[in-house]
């Protein structure tokens, strides 16, 4: 009886994951977004929009301050114009650690379009935040290729939506936390709208980003994936 309950349980996280990972799948898409920047009593505000096709994007920031900024990634590459310096920069090896335009992102959690997919179910059960109840399922990197050892993913039992991340060293050390504010349902997928990720290594620091426009499913000209666009 006890074997079999195990294989159930087995069964069911793996779904629950393989589902998370296909909702997060996007063929291609078109967005505008704000972000919030809290560094202890100082706040900046940024706004970039893009558009991403496969796993490949490209940005452009609006605000000011960092105006005509651009990314591209192109497959495993990840590309910045600086303006200021009409210079194209390739962001690669110990540079992918370090923050995106002073966000609690790193460049290496903005290349991860499947960032679910090097890790495997450890355990699942319930527990309660705010008198809702939700599935808490620990997931293990299992490739060594992932840039968190394991991570804590508390899961909306209605809709299979995560609410919220916690994001784990080798040694257990809690790193980041990731809260889902909103979603928007487009066709039969939630897309997240609003999240906030806090990097807590860093004291009184978070990122908010909110996405004021997404499109999803429409077609977007090659071109913009290649590097001589960034210049244009």
């Amino acid at each position: 009886m006890k074997a079999l309950i195990l294989i159930i349980f087995t069964i069911n996280a793996d779904e629950i994951l393989k589902k998370l990972r296909e909702d997060r799948k996007i063929e291609s898409s078109r967005f505008y977004a704000k972000i919030e920047i809290v560094k202890g009593k100082r706040t900046l505000f940024k706004e970039f929009e893009g558009y991403s096709k496969g796993s490949d994007f490209y940005i452009v920031f609006k605000n000011p301050e960092d105006k005509d900024v651009k990314y591209l990634k192109i497959k495993n590459d990840l590309f910045i114009y600086i303006p200021d310096i009409d210079d194209i920069v390739r962001i690669s090896g110990d540079m992918l650690k370090q923050s995106f335009m002073g966000t609690d992102l790193s460049y290496e959690d903005l290349m991860q379009e499947d960032p679910l997919r090097y890790y495997k179910p450890l355990n699942i059960k319930d527990t309660v935040i705010n008198s809702d109840t939700l599935y808490l399922m620990e997931i293990v990197d299992t490739t060594k290729k992932a840039p968190y050892f394991s991570i804590n993913l508390f899961i909306d039992k209605k809709n299979i939506l995560i609410k919220k991340e916690e994001l784990f060293t080798k040694n257990r050390r809690k790193i980041k936390e990731v809260q889902i504010l909103d979603y928007k349902k487009i066709g039969e997928k939630f897309y997240p709208l609003i999240y906030i990720m806090r990097d807590l290594r860093l004291k009184n620091s978070y990122t908010k980003v909110v996405f004021k426009e997404i499109e999803i499913g429409i077609k977007v000209k090659d071109d913009i994936f290649k590097l001589e666009y960034l210049r244009k």
